[in-house]
């Protein structure tokens, strides 16, 4: 959806809160090549780049890697309101912390940071160190 390419047929999944920033493409260049990198910024899509701003912001404030069960989702409602779902689940799937807002576009560059910060104080902090003491066994 992200990339417009959605196909006709496709299972919606809307009851699922997708890992932060996926479907998000990312092309990287050398910055010591001004050609290649006024090329990739033709290619950004600012309000996509927005939504993975926030969705990672989210996950780096959890301290979550590519294994821990975060999810993430972050659209634009309208050109100045962003919908954002969060959540935090157990490792069993039992237990889950979820945070929902609408962001406002000056609130972007802290909104994925506090989310996150309102689950770890909903017992988030423990929760993660759970994780992690799991998944380092």
């Amino acid at each position: 959806e992200r990339t417009d390419l959605k196909p006709d047929e496709f299972v919606n999944l809307d009851w699922m809160t997708p890992a932060p920033a996926q479907g998000a493409m990312l092309v990287v260049s050398r910055e010591d090549k001004d050609f290649a990198i006024e090329a990739t910024q033709q290619l950004n899509d600012k309000k996509t780049a927005t939504c993975v701003h926030i969705e990672r912001d989210f996950l780096r404030t959890l301290e979550g890697g590519c294994t821990a069960p975060i999810g993430a989702y972050a659209k634009f409602k309208n050109e100045h309101e962003i919908e954002f779902v969060g959540a935090l689940f157990s490792l069993d799937g039992k237990k889950k912390l979820e945070e929902r807002a609408i962001i406002k576009s000056h609130e972007v560059s802290f909104a994925g940071k506090y989310l996150a910060t309102e689950i770890l104080k909903k017992g988030g902090e423990k929760l993660m160190r759970k994780i992690k003491q799991e998944l380092n066994k």
